[in-house]
């Protein structure tokens, strides 16, 4: 659905419904936190795993939220990608998430092709997400989760506290498709 904006009023069916997605995750995160908090072995109890996959995934809704936008404004992905918030000098938030989502979307798909001596089959997109992230944070173990935490510098880990950030990403969208 497209964005409509009367006077500096936005009508954002789509970030409304990331809203509520995020929180929903947010309810799982924090017994997940709460859990590893309580847990002798988070780890072993697979905790983190858990934590990892809700924020992943909700990386991905993000993704989609930032794709239909951007589409819908008319903008391409490659502007899309380069719209602040800023998380360093040189990644705004947009690619930063958009990295963390295609990371968690694929990673055991490049992991396998990884596992080979040299395997010409890894794709060049793996190769080219795989080091915009390492500009980012580690892409070991909990990807996800460190790149939640970095770009939350130290609030909760809970994936509505990024909807400000995304929200400022989307009025600058739009201020970029006025001029």
């Amino acid at each position: 659905m497209p964005i409509m904006k009367i006077d500096e009023i936005y009508c954002d069916v789509d970030f409304s419904l990331l809203s509520r997605h995020l929180e929903l995750l947010d309810i799982e995160l924090t017994r997940l936190n709460a859990a590893i908090i309580e847990s002798t072995d988070p780890e072993s109890d697979g905790f983190c795993d858990s934590g990892e996959y809700f924020i992943g995934s909700g990386f991905v809704a993000i993704q989609r939220y930032f794709t239909a936008t951007a589409l819908g404004l008319g903008l391409s992905m490659e502007e899309a990608l380069d719209i602040p918030p800023m998380t360093s000098p040189k990644a705004s938030l947009a690619a930063a998430i958009n990295t963390g989502a295609n990371y968690w979307k694929h990673v055991e798909e490049w992991l396998a092709h990884m596992n080979k001596p040299i395997d010409p089959k890894f794709p060049r997109s793996g190769q080219n997400t795989l080091d915009r992230l390492e500009g980012i944070t580690p892409w070991q173990e909990y990807t996800c989760s460190n790149l939640l935490a970095i770009l939350l510098k130290g609030q909760r880990q809970e994936l509505s506290l990024l909807l400000p950030k995304i929200e400022e990403w989307r009025n600058n969208a739009f201020a970029l498709h006025d001029t």
